[in-house]
């Protein structure tokens, strides 16, 4: 039997069993795509990321990341989540991946080993129209078009992974809102990455924005505790509607499930002019275990 160590921390959160579960696996060579695939299915979380050496001498790793049913070029608390491990066992500070997006940077406070802290670098976000009117977007998550923000705009948008964002009136549609895995099914057809960003522009002294992401895997719909892939542009969204200046932003997801997550996004430039982004939080490492394969 071939044997596999792998880290399981949680992301986006200074406690454990909060934010969004990681598994990762720091030595991952040897391990074939399809095993990499059947490993994400069976460990079941958001995200597994594989890590394995770069192809660059001047870069840290080359990580690649599967949910259950696919792989990703990047993502946000997969990035974060491995940033935190590698950094605690390498003694390093700064990283760069090398992920499907290109080489993306990587900044690690370590506290104790145990738990720290990661910020990722996200390249600049871009958005596009949305096929989905008021209607037909709030039907993806079992809503009335009354639901839907009434100046706000729905919109494509990504920074590597493409998400379709949904402005809500108010937290109680947000708390309301329940996915409809045939309609998001219709929606988003062959479409690679099957997901609706949903978010509430009520503040509170513990964040400026809050939002759940919902996504398809194998025609089932699943819920995200926290997707730093789309905490970027949605961010970069806000600003560029003139919802929020440019400089840090707090979003808050999961709270819904029980898994209250805090993802820290900063954004440099103006409306219309960003330049750069980051996002970044808490981690917080809670299993070590060894996976067997043949």
């Amino acid at each position: 039997m071939r044997k596999y160590r792998f880290v399981q921390v949680d992301v986006f959160t200074n406690r454990p069993f909060g934010g969004n579960q990681l598994a990762v696996f720091p030595e991952a060579e040897g391990i074939a795509d399809a095993e990499m695939q059947a490993i994400a299915r069976e460990m079941n979380f958001s995200e597994t990321t594989f890590v394995l050496p770069p192809t660059d001498p001047d870069h840290d790793a080359r990580v690649r990341i599967f949910t259950p049913g696919q792989e990703l070029p990047m993502a946000g608390h997969p990035t974060v989540g491995t940033g935190f491990v590698l950094g605690a066992e390498r003694g390093k500070a700064d990283l760069v991946f090398e992920l499907g997006v290109g080489p993306t940077p990587v900044s690690v406070e370590v506290t104790n080993g145990m738990a720290g802290r990661a910020t990722m670098q996200q390249r600049v976000p871009n958005y596009w129209e949305a096929a989905a009117n008021r209607e037909e977007a709030a039907s993806l998550v079992s809503l009335g078009a009354e639901a839907v923000h009434a100046s706000l705009p729905i919109l494509n948008g990504g920074a590597g992974v493409d998400y379709l964002y949904v402005p809500l009136r108010d937290r109680n549609d947000l708390a309301a809102a329940r996915p409809d895995a045939a309609a998001m099914t219709r929606y988003f057809g062959d479409a690679f990455h099957k997901a609706v960003y949903l978010f509430s522009i009520e503040r509170d002294a513990e964040s400026d924005v809050r939002g759940r992401m919902f996504f398809l895997v194998n025609g089932a719909t699943l819920e995200d505790p926290a997707t730093g892939s789309a905490a970027g542009p949605l961010a970069g969204y806000l600003v560029n509607q003139g919802v929020l200046p440019p400089g840090s932003i707090r979003l808050r997801q999961g709270h819904e499930m029980g898994r209250p997550s805090d993802i820290e996004v900063t954004v440099t430039g103006a409306a219309d002019a960003i330049t750069r982004v980051t996002v970044g939080g808490g981690v917080v490492k809670v299993a070590e275990g060894t996976l067997f394969l043949p």
